[in-house]
């Protein structure tokens, strides 16, 4: 054993002294001390010879590996650094992490409560999982109202107190009802969220997207309000040049009730996939608080009026950003998100 050690000790001295570079040594260092060097099998097999014989031999295997290891740093304190290190400084700084940041659309969402806001409105969150009768019932839809149908709306298999199913709301239009049991008029409430809507998607529609409804109840509100808030928020978001049209619509929570358009800014009115060629986006829908709903919300229609809209933000977003196709927003690809 002695021997054996003794030629290893020889052969490593050996071939040490012919190394002249990093590597070679390295490679060296791994071929005598490494998990797999001879070394370490006769290490390993210690445990076979005569007890009275263990430690003789285990004072050797240690001095064998000390010798070899004292020549390995002499030798790397005294070698210059392979072609491949010449020209590195250690000193630079390393490289920064990348940080994340918010989704486009949360971005986006902060904006526009930044812009109502400052127009004194106050910001509210409502349930997304919701009653028919907060999401329907008391915003004035018919029982026989087609959203109400399953190829429109996504039901949950849970019922609520009247024996109906829940639902995924399909508009943050509930959070009026909830909003004004603790809160009496004048009010300027803006309530965002995600909705969901059993429909195909496409470049415009998604099945999921977030809302931002908004609503105003106070004496003396007429419809001229409604208009010149919605063109000051589109103003205040994308510029004095933005172009809006109005035109008349039907909603069952509002009435009279009005659609505001926008000049498409992808293709700045020439007409593309995502405004369908017609060179205008829906932007959002809006109109006068329905009696009923005021009455709903334990309101005298006869002495407080107040007008809604809803903001759809996915498709302002895109505007605002210049992007082509709803879809990417919940793509999860990095390379979109990274863009913002």
């Amino acid at each position: 054993m002695k021997k054996e050690l003794e030629k290893i000790r020889q052969e490593a001295i050996k071939a040490l002294k012919n190394a002249k570079d990093s590597d070679t040594l390295e490679k060296l260092e791994n071929e005598f001390l490494g998990r797999k060097a001879e070394l370490a099998k006769i290490a390993k097999d210690i445990k076979n010879i005569a007890k009275e014989q263990r430690p003789v031999v285990g004072k050797l295997i240690n001095d064998v590996k000390r010798d070899i290891s004292e020549i390995i740093q002499e030798k790397k304190s005294g070698i210059k650094p392979t072609k491949q290190a010449i020209g590195f400084d250690q000193t630079l700084p390393g490289i920064n992490p990348n940080i994340g940041h918010l989704h486009p659309i949360t971005q986006f969402l902060e904006k526009i409560e930044d812009i109502f806001i400052k127009m004194g409105y106050e910001v509210v969150e409502g349930p997304e999982i919701e009653s028919q009768k907060y999401n329907f019932d008391l915003l004035n839809f018919p029982k026989d109202h087609p959203s109400r149908d399953i190829q429109d709306t996504f039901y949950v298999d849970k019922d609520d107190a009247q024996n109906r199913p829940y639902l995924l709301r399909t508009h943050t239009s509930n959070v009026q009802i909830h909003a004004m049991k603790t809160r009496k008029p004048p009010v300027r409430v803006l309530a965002p969220g995600r909705v969901f809507r059993n429909e195909r998607t496409d470049a415009g529609h998604e099945s999921t997207f977030y809302q931002c409804e908004g609503f105003v109840i106070d004496k003396n509100i007429h419809i001229t309000d409604l208009i010149g808030t919605l063109e000051l928020f589109i103003k205040r978001l994308y510029g004095d040049n933005a172009n809006i049209r109005v035109r008349p619509h039907f909603f069952p929570f509002t009435e009279p009730s009005i659609e505001v358009d926008m000049s498409c800014l992808l293709c700045e009115g020439k007409g593309c996939s995502f405004c369908k060629k017609s060179g205008w986006v829906e932007a959002l829908g809006s109109g006068m608080i329905h009696p009923n709903v005021l009455k709903n919300m334990k309101i005298n229609p006869k002495e407080y009026s107040g007008f809604a809209f809803g903001l759809g933000i996915d498709r302002l977003m895109m505007l605002y950003y210049m992007v082509n196709d709803i879809r990417l927003s919940y793509s999860g690809d990095l390379r979109f998100i990274e863009q913002f």
